[in-house]
């Protein structure tokens, strides 16, 4: 009888051990679904802005207040501006326009296509110099395929994921610049922009 009462005393300490083992574990893989969860929702509202410069890399952040880049959208012109800010006060503006929707596709750098100026602007000090730099200028008026847009994504009404890439030649902006021209290689950009009172959509 003793031993019997030991056997079922052991018999249910087993049982209670697997099932504290049996929660412990899916518990386990519950906070494992959580954070995969949030690593998808990480991923989904990453933005970034970098391009090599003659071979060295410029990187701009997303302002540390809006999370997000100074982004801009004309009705009128159908044209779409970055403004990117590299953390030494470096800026580099991007901008394209088109006569329709903008969707995937090669967009050119213009100096005046019926008053508009798309293109790629490179401004390596804090403040304004003869150092700056851009896709077009005076005497380079149309460079083609200067902006490539891979993906516009606005199945979310109120944030439309942008992303692209470029690699066009920038020229000097003016005559007393002695760098008269630099190539800019693997540019990429991924940028959420938030249609609100003030952002048109699109």
């Amino acid at each position: 009888m003793k031993s019997r009462f030991k056997f079922i005393k052991s018999t249910g300490s087993y049982f209670l051990l697997s099932v504290a083992l049996f929660l412990g574990s899916c518990g386990t893989n519950s906070g494992t679904s959580k954070q995969e969860v949030k690593a998808d929702v990480k991923r989904d509202t990453d933005q970034y802005f970098s391009v090599k410069i003659d071979g060295v890399l410029w990187e701009a952040f997303p302002s540390k207040a809006y999370n997000t880049y100074n982004l801009s959208y004309k009705t009128l012109s159908r044209q779409f501006s970055i403004f990117a800010e590299a953390p030494d006060g470096s800026r580099m503006d991007l901008s394209f326009h088109t006569i329709d929707k903008i969707v995937p596709g090669n967009y050119p750098s213009t100096n005046n296509d019926n008053g508009i100026l798309s293109g790629i602007f490179y401004y390596p000090e804090a403040k304004s110099s003869d150092r700056e730099m851009a896709s077009v200028n005076s005497e380079v008026t149309v460079q083609e395929n200067a902006v490539q847009i891979t993906k516009v994504d606005k199945s979310d009404k109120t944030a439309y994921v942008i992303e692209g890439t470029f690699s066009p030649v920038l020229y000097a902006s003016y005559e007393t610049n002695p760098n008269r021209t630099s190539k800019l290689a693997e540019g990429k950009f991924r940028v959420i922009y938030h249609p609100d009172s003030i952002n048109p959509a699109f």
